[in-house]
């Protein structure tokens, strides 16, 4: 959310914006939609995080679907709304990522600060949120190249505001 819109990397694909705001034990890739492949490089040694299949919720009053409170049950309600209908696959260097079903997780309760030009253009201001869904950690990789297949698809049949579907490729480059 920090990133200003016009080098988030979900909408500016290149090995640049793949490490902008990288920092600490874990990298961070973008969640996409549509069918995508993206190269990034990424330090040896560091830990990988990606959403599959994730809903987030704060209570800016704008977003459609949003509690206008900030009540935990609504805000967790809110952010689960889209999940429930999801099918969630992975693969690492063509090998398939077991139990995936089983890695649903919800943060515990944060403080959102949503600047002005934000990629998702969201109200800005500081909003009491929680994020919850499907994710994949990976361990360290050894150096060298791996292929990271992602596929998601949500059909709701209740609110079809929430369907859509990804295929994307990360082609990681692990550097010592």
């Amino acid at each position: 959310m920090g990133i200003p819109s016009a080098e988030h990397p979900r909408d500016h694909p290149s090995p640049q914006t793949c490490t902008i705001h990288q920092s600490g034990s874990v990298w961070f890739l973008a969640d996409l939609s549509g069918k995508q492949e993206r190269t990034c490089t990424i330090p040896a040694g560091k830990s990988i995080l990606v959403p599959l299949l994730t809903g987030n919720c704060d209570a800016d009053g704008t977003t459609p679907g949003a509690p206008a409170s900030e009540s935990d049950p609504a805000l967790r309600q809110c952010a689960m709304r889209g999940d429930e209908y999801g099918a969630i696959s992975a693969t690492l260097n063509g090998r398939k990522l077991q139990n995936l079903d089983q890695y649903r997780t919800a943060n515990g309760f944060f403080n959102l600060t949503v600047p002005k030009d934000n990629a998702y253009n969201n109200r800005p201001g500081t909003w009491r949120a929680l994020s919850e869904g499907f994710f994949v950690f990976l361990e360290p990789l050894p150096p060298g190249n791996h292929d990271l297949h992602l596929t998601t698809s949500g059909l709701n049949p209740f609110n079809t505001s929430y369907n859509y579907s990804a295929d994307l490729i990360y082609h990681l480059i692990a550097k010592p």
